[in-house]
C-alpha cells in the first residue's frame, strides 16, 4: 500500500467510524419494546433472563398484560422480576394502539396456545390480539416465544400433555402460520439473541450498484427444529458476495445483510464495528 492508499484508507476508516457512532446512537435510541404477557408459565423463568439482558443492554420495556397473565403471573411478580418502565394490565384504560405506535419493537415472551390460534386465524377479540394486530399492520418487528405453545415442548410433555396427535398438528399449523405472517419465532432463553438480531436487521440501508459482485447462490428447502421440538419449516438461502474494497465498515454489512457470507481481499481492513454487525447478523466473513 502507497503513501495515497494509505491516505485514501485512513480517511475511509474515520468517516466510516463518524457515521457507525451516529447510526448506533440512533438505533439505541429506537430501543423500545412493548412486551406483551398473555400468561403463559413454561419458559417464563428464561423470559425474565432474557428481558433483564435486553435492559442491560439499554432497552426500555413497556410491559402489557391480558386478564390471564394478570391472574397466573400477577403484576407485582413482573415488577419485581423484569422493573420495566410501565405496566398495563388489560381490563384497566390502556390504550394498546398508542403503546404499539410508542415503541419500535414488540416481544411475545409467553405466547400461549390461546393467542397463537387467534393470531394464527386473525381473530383480534382482546387486547393482545389488538395490539399484535396493530403491530403487523404498521410494519413493527415482532419476537414469539413459543415454549408455552409448542406441543413438542418436554416440559409439556412432562406435566401430562395427552391430545391426540391431530390437536398437536393443529397447534404446529397454527406457529407455522403466525411465522408466514412474519411473526419471528424462538425459544425464551434465545429470547435477547433473537430480539437483536431481528432489531440489527430491520435497519436497513441502500444497496449501491458499484462495489458489490454476487457470487453464485443456491436456494433450498430446510426444515428448521427450535429446542422446545416444535418443527417449523422455512426456506434457507446459501448465498454470497464479494466486495472489492480497502476498507470494510459496518455499513458495507448493513447495506449486504442479505448475504450469508461476504468474501473480502486478503488486505483489506474489517472494522471493528464491522465485525460486530456480521456477528449480530449470522454474517460470516471470508478473506480470500
Amino acid at each position: 500500500m502507497n503513501r495515497n492508499e494509505f491516505e485514501n484508507a485512513l480517511m475511509s476508516t474515520i468517516v466510516e467510524y463518524i457515521s457507525d457512532q451516529i447510526v448506533l446512537r440512533y438505533m439505541d435510541a429506537c430501543k423500545k419494546a412493548a412486551v406483551l404477557f398473555s400468561g403463559a408459565l413454561i419458559g417464563y423463568t428464561d423470559a425474565v433472563a432474557s428481558l433483564n439482558e435486553l435492559k442491560k443492554e439499554g432497552w426500555e420495556l413497556t410491559v402489557v398484560m391480558s386478564k390471564a397473565a394478570a391472574e397466573v403471573l400477577t403484576e407485582e411478580r413482573i415488577k419485581n422480576d423484569i422493573d420495566p418502565e410501565a405496566i398495563f394490565v388489560e381490563g384497566a384504560p390502556v390504550n394498546g394502539r398508542q403503546i404499539i405506535d410508542d415503541n419500535q419493537f414488540v416481544i411475545i415472551p409467553a405466547l400461549t396456545i390461546n393467542t397463537a390460534a387467534k393470531v394464527a386465524n386473525c381473530i383480534s377479540d382482546n387486547l393482545l390480539t389488538n395490539m399484535i394486530s396493530r403491530a403487523m399492520a404498521t410494519g413493527k418487528p415482532i419476537v414469539a416465544a413459543i415454549d408455552g405453545c409448542c406441543p413438542d415442548n418436554e416440559v409439556r410433555a412432562k406435566i401430562g400433555f395427552k391430545v391426540t396427535d391431530a390437536y398437536k398438528a393443529r397447534m404446529r399449523s397454527n406457529l407455522e402460520a403466525i411465522q408466514s405472517y412474519g411473526i419471528n419465532l424462538t425459544v425464551d432463553r434465545n429470547l435477547c439473541q433473537k430480539v437483536n438480531k431481528v432489531y440489527t436487521a430491520s435497519f436497513d440501508f441502500p444497496v449501491p450498484g458499484s462495489d458489490a459482485k454476487p457470487e453464485p447462490k443456491t436456494t433450498k428447502e430446510a426444515t428448521t427444529k427450535p429446542a422446545c421440538g416444535c418443527m417449523v419449516a422455512k426456506t434457507v438461502e446459501s448465498k454470497s458476495i464479494r466486495l472489492d474494497k480497502k476498507v470494510i465498515g459496518r455499513v458495507d454489512i448493513a447495506k449486504n445483510a442479505r448475504y450469508q457470507t461476504i468474501v473480502v481481499g486478503s488486505d483489506a481492513l474489517v472494522t471493528g464495528l464491522a465485525s460486530d454487525e456480521a456477528y449480530n447478523r449470522g454474517i460470516t466473513i471470508i478473506r480470500e
